[in-house]
């Protein structure tokens, strides 16, 4: 049998991707096949499809079904599965797990149950904005109350969630973004201050909100443009936080750098959080518990459908999105 997924056959920019037949996977021992029902996009998704990942975890050769993250309910078991049944409600987040597609096959211990008051459109942006959030602010971080951060790209999907999580922990929370309409969505998210960047420059707006003391942690998804200058404006034993390389891969600094402040750098990666299957459900659970709770809104969705996968690549890439993206098989 075969299904419709999102497909690369050489490695390159989004007119790479191709919406095609591929069989359809079947179980294997302690496997679990999933009807994806929402699939979600990421920069991570961007990295596959141009070839930036080691091959041989996409499943060794061309062509390579993308997608690392989506929501979708229990289609079949594989032989010795006892914790899940056919029809439950599940979400997931694994390299190499080929989630842009109608259907994938996952180890059953990488399932997370989706309580039942949560649609998957916010479980599929629990995986891996909502964790990302969640070990950014609490573990890497150490957020607490009256720590100061700045969050660059505060309207983007994981920038909102992050301005969230960290002003629930109690921190002061100043945001960057591009244009007004963005500040009003990172003010919304909880930030007490925004920064519109194209406009006046960041460092100085932060050394001004601080009274010159700088934030304790930098949350940096974009990269090149902004790493070294956040050096600027970090406080004393402050901890810049590189998760993302939107506008390409930061310059390396020297040592002296960093003993400007007593800094730390740190470059984390959600995978390396929830690497064993306690950590996952810990994580996950937590981050339902917020949604479940209303401590943070998960509601500002674009969804395109599956079938024209190019166009929502193209949106991720442009910047103009706010909130997530999302696929419909």
């Amino acid at each position: 049998m075969s299904m419709k997924a999102l497909i690369v056959e050489e490695f390159g920019d989004s007119s790479k991707l191709q919406y095609a037949d591929v069989a359809k996977p079947v179980p294997a021992e302690g496997e679990v096949l999933v009807k994806n029902q929402i699939c979600g996009l990421n920069y991570l998704d961007v990295m596959i499809r141009q070839g930036l990942l080691p091959l041989a975890i996409l499943g060794g050769k061309l062509p390579v079904t993308v997608g690392v993250e989506a929501a979708g309910t229990v289609e079949k078991l594989g032989d010795k599965v006892k914790t899940l049944a056919v029809g439950d409600r599940v979400a997931y987040t694994v390299i190499g797990s080929k989630a842009h597609a109608e259907f994938s096959t996952l180890p059953a211990s990488r399932l997370v149950k989706i309580p039942d008051k949560i649609s998957f459109e916010q479980a599929a942006t629990a995986m891996i904005q909502g964790m990302t959030a969640h070990y950014l602010v609490h573990t890497t971080g150490r957020v607490q109350p009256g720590t100061k951060v700045l969050v660059h790209a505060a309207a983007g999907g994981t920038g909102t969630l992050l301005c969230q999580a960290a002003k629930n922990a109690g921190a002061y929370v100043i945001g960057t973004c591009s244009t007004k309409d963005k500040a009003k969505k990172a003010k919304e998210a909880g930030a007490d201050e925004v920064i519109l960047y194209k406009e006046k420059d960041f460092v100085d707006e932060v050394k001004r909100i601080t009274e010159g003391k700088g934030v304790n942690v930098i949350y940096d998804g974009i990269g090149k443009s902004t790493f070294s200058k956040g050096f600027d404006c970090l406080a004393k034993q402050g901890i810049m936080v590189s998760f993302g390389v939107i506008s390409g891969t930061p310059d390396p600094i020297p040592l002296s750098t960093l003993a400007k402040g007593s800094f730390s750098v740190s470059r984390p990666s959600l995978y390396d959080h929830i690497e064993t299957d306690e950590d996952l459900k810990w994580r996950s659970s937590t981050v339902f518990d917020w949604i479940l709770k209303d401590k943070v809104k998960f509601g500002d969705f674009t969804v395109l459908p599956l079938s024209d996968g190019k166009s929502a690549y193209e949106l991720l890439e442009s910047g103009k999105s706010t909130g997530k993206i999302l696929m419909k098989p």
